[in-house]
């Protein structure tokens, strides 16, 4: 009885499905405004509007089989995509409000150690600093937990490298083999000038912790060399205030 008339409702007329996921991208959207921001809350209602609009466009394809409801199948095809593109615009120009939760400076540092923030990305443009030196460079990345990076080096034979990132209390290597893979580059620079060696469109993702929950690391960029007879060798350390994914 449900499920029949859950189909009616659904198949009545070709455009209320798309009306359907318009209300609930809209709807979804003032919740994450309203809710407190956390993991769950953010993804159920960033997916959801999009697997309605989803499943309206397979609606749409259903009507195409059907006798005298081709155009409309066409028609609620096209509207169902044009729904799916103003909540993805919705969503990544005008999202409600963001993930990160402010750091109010309150992590654990009982060794009174020095820690620099991740920076900030704005689509392709990144938050200017000045490099002197040999350096790595963290910046926030999609949502909290996932990170891009910069590292900065000099006098490099040909090799590759890749960050191991450490609680800095615990010194607990943190997620080691997914970031090693994830944050793994090429590299070669023999000249004395540093140059830049960016993670371009790949993050890597601290799955220990969650949003908000910030805590100190040491951040280690390690060198192998593509001569296998030479080993590792770690080139850069730099302490970093995290939160988990």
């Amino acid at each position: 009885m449900i499920k029949e008339v859950v189909f009616r409702a659904l198949n009545w007329r070709w455009y209320f499905t798309s009306l359907i996921t318009l209300f609930i991208g809209i709807f979804c959207w003032l919740l994450i405004l309203i809710l407190p921001i956390s993991k769950f809350t953010w993804n159920f209602f960033s997916v959801t509007p999009f697997l309605v609009a989803g499943l309206s466009f397979i609606l749409g394809i259903s009507r195409l089989f059907k006798k005298d409801e081709f155009k409309n199948g066409l028609w609620q095809c096209l509207l169902s995509f044009i729904m799916f593109t103003i909540i993805g615009v919705l969503f990544a120009f005008y999202p409600p409000k963001s993930p990160y939760k402010p750091y109010n400076n309150d992590i654990k540092n009982p060794k009174n150690a020095k820690f620099s923030m991740p920076l900030k990305q704005f689509v392709d443009e990144k938050e200017l600093v000045e490099v002197t030196q040999p350096d790595i460079l963290i910046y926030d990345y999609l949502q909290p937990g996932s990170y891009k990076y910069d590292v900065f080096l000099n006098k490099t034979e040909k090799g590759k490298v890749y960050l191991k990132v450490y609680d800095f209390n615990t010194n607990r290597i943190l997620s080691e083999n997914e970031i090693k893979k994830e944050s793994m580059r090429k590299v070669f620079n023999p000249s004395d000038e540093l140059k830049e060696f960016s993670s371009d469109n790949d993050g890597f993702t601290v799955t220990e912790g969650d949003w908000g929950d910030y805590y100190g690391s040491r951040v280690e960029v390690w060198f192998q060399p593509d001569n296998s007879n030479e080993p590792e060798r770690k080139l850069i350390e730099k302490n970093y205030i995290i939160q988990g994914n």
